[in-house]
């Protein structure tokens, strides 16, 4: 739907846009009108009249952008609370001075909270602001130091929890044995649940043995584990490869089914008598070892 627009409204804009020509050109009219004594009255006070019609939209407008600007404080001041007294909120005990944020006039949803020094939050010291996720469900925030937390060596630095203080990810500070894997310091681990696999993104300096391909996962990967334990998926964004059974395959998209793991090639590699090229999906059956081709369109349907 068009808007109508008053003409006049046209030019404060275009008055208040090229001020840097409309200051300039008001002042010389006026200055003009003033010293013209000997002009006719007529013309003097146009002079006059124009610098004002130039002059005026600039305090008009700086008195409406002060009025948004006090609308603006007063309707984020209602969306913010800050405790005078230890508190729970949201299922967090907070200390007194913690500034709140919420989504709504109601306070019935907190977004996020600014903590005024390291707090105890059931047994972790966060620091800096929390912030909720409607995606994980969970918190986010920064540990203060190197904790123990669930029995996982959590390094500080960003750290995801649940409400009641059950840690869901973080950047472990040394090494960890988690669900079979011998995980080295600088992996950030994602906790799994029903219907999510577990997460391990290795640092950028370190591989990880993977007893069940009897290989090791380059640096830099991510490996999504199943909760007994059974890896799942390999996947990177930089696509390094990874030897199985000797065959260079490519950790972009890599697929662990049962016994057969499905991926394509890093580099050319003989398979079914031919050299095939690089990022051909094939299929290779760590019970035989043997090597076939994958079907069209494999990284859908695997």
């Amino acid at each position: 739907m068009a808007i109508d627009v008053p003409f006049w409204a046209w030019l404060v804009y275009l008055d208040v846009k090229f001020w840097f020509l409309a200051l300039p050109v008001a002042i010389v009219l006026m200055l003009t009108g003033w010293h013209g004594a000997h002009w006719p009255r007529g013309l003097r006070w146009g002079a006059f009249a124009a610098a004002a019609l130039l002059a005026v939209p600039f305090p008009a407008v700086a008195v409406l952008v002060m009025i948004d600007e006090i609308r603006s404080a007063a309707n984020l001041a209602a969306l913010q609370r800050t405790l005078d007294h230890d508190e729970t909120v949201a299922g967090l005990p907070l200390s007194a001075g913690s500034r709140i944020y919420f989504r709504d006039r109601a306070h019935s949803s907190v977004f996020s909270i600014d903590l005024p020094r390291a707090t105890n939050i059931r047994g972790m010291y966060v620091v800096g602001t929390l912030t909720w996720n409607d995606f994980s469900h969970g918190w986010g925030g920064t540990l203060a130091e190197d904790q123990r937390l669930d029995g996982w060596p959590c390094r500080a630095g960003l750290v995801e929890f649940e409400s009641e203080g059950k840690v869901t990810s973080c950047e472990f500070a040394a090494v960890h044995e988690l669900l079979g894997f011998a995980l080295p310091p600088g992996t950030n681990v994602t906790r799994g649940n029903a219907d999510k696999s577990w997460a391990f993104r290795l640092p950028s300096d370190a591989g990880l043995a993977i007893p069940a391909l009897a290989t090791t996962a380059p640096a830099g990967v991510t490996l999504s584990v199943a909760r007994d334990g059974r890896l799942e998926r390999i996947n990177s964004g930089h696509g390094q490869t990874i030897l199985v059974r000797g065959v260079p395959l490519n950790s972009m998209n890599f697929y662990l089914r049962g016994d057969q793991v499905v991926a394509s090639l890093a580099e050319p590699f003989m398979v079914a008598g031919e050299m095939r090229p690089a990022e051909t999906g094939i299929r290779i059956d760590l019970s035989t070892s043997a090597i076939s081709l994958a079907s069209k369109n494999w990284w859908l349907s695997e």
